[in-house]
């Protein structure tokens, strides 16, 4: 499969340097107005002009698709994903972005929230996953519920933590819609950006 049906990869920590700017800068924002039921905040502890804005999936942290659970580091555009409804729906774009240890040690928010097994609710997720602090975290609620936090609006709670790295990738993607999928026993949400090859 080529690059193109994978979506793109930038492994270029100057280049992430750079969307960093624009987002930090407004150029890039979600394209769905924020649900009034997404609780969101800025740490304290955080300055904004270091506060990393991508969501993402760790590389490990696994995926239901119409073929079983699949890590995110494998998946590609095309792939079906299981939504909240139930419904298996088509990943319409995909990207990932490769941070070295520079990066993440210069920009220590960019470092991974650690969700351990059973920490948002019973069996909920069904092991520990990984994902990027701005990360939209479903929980098992049912839809409309008022449940969805950033994942690093949690790090208090107990059972999750920051994972500090020397290297990862996070997998971004999008179902052309505002969707909650299913990851290794939790729902996350997932929808287009603005102005971050979010049609490729």
């Amino acid at each position: 499969m080529s690059n193109a049906e994978a979506g793109r990869t930038d492994t270029s920590v100057s280049g992430m340097m750079r969307a960093f700017s624009r987002i930090r800068d407004g150029a890039v924002k979600p394209m769905a107005k924020p649900s009034a039921s997404v609780h969101t905040q800025t740490p304290n502890a955080v300055d904004a002009a270091d506060r990393w804005p991508l969501p993402g999936l760790a590389p490990m942290t696994r995926v239901r698709t119409s073929f079983g659970d699949v890590h995110a580091v494998a998946l590609r555009k095309g792939d079906l994903v299981q939504t909240r409804s139930g419904e298996f729906k088509p990943i319409v774009w995909l990207n990932r972005v490769l941070l070295d240890a520079q990066f993440l040690n210069e920009k220590q928010d960019s470092n991974p929230v650690r969700i351990q097994a059973g920490a948002v609710g019973t069996a909920t997720p069904a092991c520990d996953v990984m994902v990027s602090p701005r990360q939209i975290v479903c929980g098992a609620a049912k839809p409309g519920a008022s449940q969805r936090r950033e994942a690093g609006d949690l790090v208090e709670r107990p059972g999750v933590k920051r994972q500090r790295e020397t290297g990862l990738s996070y997998t971004m993607f999008h179902l052309g819609d505002v969707e909650e999928v299913y990851c290794d026993g939790i729902y996350l949400l997932f929808e287009p950006l603005r102005g971050h090859n979010a049609s490729a």
